[in-house]
């Protein structure tokens, strides 16, 4: 009983001692608080990162943002925040960067979020970006947010600061979609289908072919996009080179050579009888030929075995037959709004696990996957670890 009494007393001294915020329960947890980026907290060494094209300029980019409290919280709070220029020269530093500071000017944002009683999370605030004329081209900029403080709670150190770069891209591409022969993108409207285009349209965009000879199971075929019986740009064939393309149905071969690992762009114009194709702003070969567009695939034509690897970006379709000059100028952006465009996929964004068609026209591309196979549901955009141009 005496051993007993003294190992009570041990242990309620032991307790009596403890620093109260490691009392089981948690009710006397000290109150923390995390900046939130979605459902995630943001990580000094993970930027958001955002691209501009030219026929962005004077818009806004838009980005949401939470305080996320540790525990529930039993009063009203307020989250602070403000703009931290010092951060993106410690990141510099620490990554061995160059970037620029985003100036003020062309920043707004919520520097008091209220955190009503009862709630872990804040109200949200709204990050806007101005994309400026007077933004160098092709030169990243950084802006950095920083939760500053919070009534009532400790800020988390590890998840505080929140870094945006941003970039306004003219004659280069930095950010591009990924495929594998094992998948190919549809339109998710109308059963896929692009029937209702008529017969003068314009297919175009930048193309980057990673292995041609990837996907030998079947004609040494590898798909761009377009209709399978109908427009198609696809390359190689049985007994054709498999790195030149075909356009709008077989024997069309483009004399083009095509290189792995190299940016193209490429432009088929089909206007009533006639068609046009175009390689990197240049024409290459016209012919009579009229054509259609249906069942609508980007890396798909006829089975599941032709498939493509390669990186895409600015990928179109037109309801009108584009000029030479209108090609030749337009070839890394357009103007969203631009007439006649049917689709267009930028391919460096995803929404809701989809491409966005930025055109307003609601034909967003969703990823499958070929012979039966599941298409990833974690769609993921390629950073290009530098800028690049065509030809390179």
């Amino acid at each position: 009983m005496k051993r007993y009494f003294i190992a009570m007393t041990a242990l309620l001294a032991l307790v009596g001692c403890a620093p109260e915020e490691d009392v089981p329960g948690g009710e006397k947890l000290a109150q923390t608080a995390s900046l939130m980026l979605g459902d995630k907290a943001v990580e000094f060494s993970s930027p958001t990162s955002i691209s501009a094209g030219a026929s962005e300029v004077g818009t806004e980019k838009l980005i949401n943002y939470q305080v996320q409290l540790f525990k529930q919280n039993k009063e009203d709070k307020q989250a602070y925040l403000s703009l931290d220029n010092a951060q993106v020269t410690k990141y510099n530093e620490t990554f061995g960067t160059s970037y620029k500071v985003l100036p003020s000017q062309y920043v707004a944002y919520n520097n008091v979020l209220p955190i009503k009683s009862g709630n872990t999370i804040s109200e949200k605030g709204v990050l806007k970006l101005r994309v400026a004329a007077d933004l160098e081209d092709n030169t990243p900029y950084m802006l950095a947010l920083r939760l500053t403080s919070v009534s009532g709670a400790a800020v988390s150190s590890n998840a505080q600061t929140l870094l945006v770069r941003l970039t306004k891209v003219k004659g280069q591409i930095n950010q591009t979609f990924v495929i594998t022969p094992d998948e190919y993108f549809a339109i998710d409207k109308n059963g896929s289908s692009a029937d209702d285009i008529g017969n003068t349209f314009t297919l175009e965009g930048l193309i980057n072919v990673q292995n041609f000879s990837e996907n030998s199971g079947q004609a040494f075929i590898s798909t761009f996009m377009g209709t399978e019986g109908g427009t198609l740009l696809r390359f190689g064939d049985t007994g054709n080179p498999s790195n030149r393309l075909q356009t709008n149905g077989a024997g069309t071969e483009l004399a083009v050579n095509f290189a792995v690992n190299k940016w193209y762009h490429v432009a088929l114009v089909v206007n009533g009888n006639k068609t046009i194709a175009y390689i990197n702003g240049e024409k290459v070969d016209e012919f009579a030929k009229n054509g259609r567009l249906g069942e609508f695939y980007i890396g798909r034509s006829y089975n599941g075995d032709r498939g493509i690897a390669a990186h895409f970006s600015e990928l179109r379709l037109w309801k009108v037959a584009r000029s030479a000059a209108q090609i030749k100028d337009n070839m890394y952006d357009v103007a969203t709004n631009a007439e006649g465009l049917y689709a267009y996929w930028k391919m460096n964004k995803v929404e809701n696990n989809k491409i966005p068609d930025v055109s307003g026209n609601g034909r967003e591309l969703i990823l499958r996957g070929q012979k039966n196979k599941n298409g990833r549901l974690d769609i993921t955009i390629h950073n290009e670890s530098k800028n690049v141009k065509i030809g390179e």
